[in-house]
């Protein structure tokens, strides 16, 4: 099968150089950003990209599109696209997100229980101040969604000493794991939490799931952490609960908007550790997923689709 492909992304001459190698008859287009994409996009058979650099005026120009190899986990931002047909096949980057979205979790973590914000202001001003910092040892952390990352994350936190709670819509023994509870117990498992870790994708069912009354259940002394997306989160009603120290802290790397608008009250606030959507954006990336790019191309080309891996439904 001959076949054109665009890859967009902002290093896609890195993922050009070896689909060339790998398949030399392959035609290959490459664009940083949507700007560079002037001209007629009919004759590209696949898409290789992460879906926050796609919208629906490009989705409408790919008339030929048969396949779209998301980049990331999530393929929410493809699928809210309008024009997006029914036949494109997606295929997802799942499975080699773990070691990233462990360590982001636990750099949030880390950086709540031991004040790493007033530790770089003291640092900046050459200011000698000792102060005492909590232990993640023997505290309990409740991660909701439960997938390939979230089982890398408890194994994590299972070394780290800590009691690990699942919440999951099917309930089930997990390696990493203490307990998996089902989401209908989720504002029990909120309240038995020193560390509320959200990873639930960008689904319509998952909209709005950490609101007011999740907040609430939370211990006063109680962290949330969001690496999921930002639109599973009411954030005005977690900008609230913090600024009336309801609980403890959060650290996020995901938002309902991104950028995160500069007037946004998050920016300023003690307790809360900010990272701008970079749990899965590691120097590695390229070479950790195009083993999978790869074997994908190599199947689609052979127009064996049902074999391709991470085939998402929509």
């Amino acid at each position: 099968m001959n076949a054109e492909v665009l890859v967009l992304d902002l290093h896609a001459d890195v993922y050009a150089e070896h689909l060339r190698r790998e398949f030399p008859g392959l035609r290959v287009h490459t664009a940083k950003n949507r700007a560079e994409l002037s001209g007629d996009l009919s004759s590209i058979d696949a898409l290789i990209s992460f879906g926050i650099a796609i919208d629906d005026d490009l989705m409408r120009r790919l008339t030929g599109l048969q396949w779209i190899q998301s980049l990331a986990t999530g393929v929410d931002y493809f699928l809210r696209c309008p024009t997006l047909k029914p036949g494109v096949l997606i295929t997802s980057g799942r499975g080699i997100h773990g070691p990233a979205m462990r360590e982001t979790v636990a750099y949030l973590m880390l950086s709540l229980a031991q004040d790493a914000r007033q530790r770089h202001a003291n640092q900046t001003s050459h200011r000698w101040q000792r102060q005492m910092w909590s232990l993640l040892c023997d505290k309990t952390a409740v991660v909701v969604g439960i997938g390939v990352a979230s089982t890398a994350i408890g194994r994590l936190l299972k070394a780290f000493g800590m009691t690990v709670i699942g919440v999951s819509r099917t309930p089930r023994d997990v390696e990493g794991f203490d307990e998996v509870v089902s989401r209908e117990k989720l504002h029990e498992a909120a309240g038995r939490a020193d560390y509320l870790i959200n990873i639930l994708p960008g689904r319509a069912e998952n909209h709005g799931v950490f609101d007011e009354s999740v907040f609430a259940a939370m211990k006063p002394t109680a962290y949330f952490i969001n690496v999921g997306r930002g639109d599973t989160v009411d954030e005005t009603a977690l900008i609230e609960c913090l600024q009336s120290k309801r609980i403890a802290g959060a650290g996020i790397d995901v938002f309902s908007a991104e950028p995160l608008p500069k007037e946004s009250p998050l920016w300023d606030m003690p307790r809360v550790v900010l990272t701008p959507h970079v749990g899965g954006y590691f120097v590695e990336y390229e070479d950790a997923i195009m083993p999978l790019i790869v074997d994908n191309m190599r199947l689609f080309l052979a127009g064996n689709l049902q074999a391709m891996r991470n085939i998402a439904p929509h």
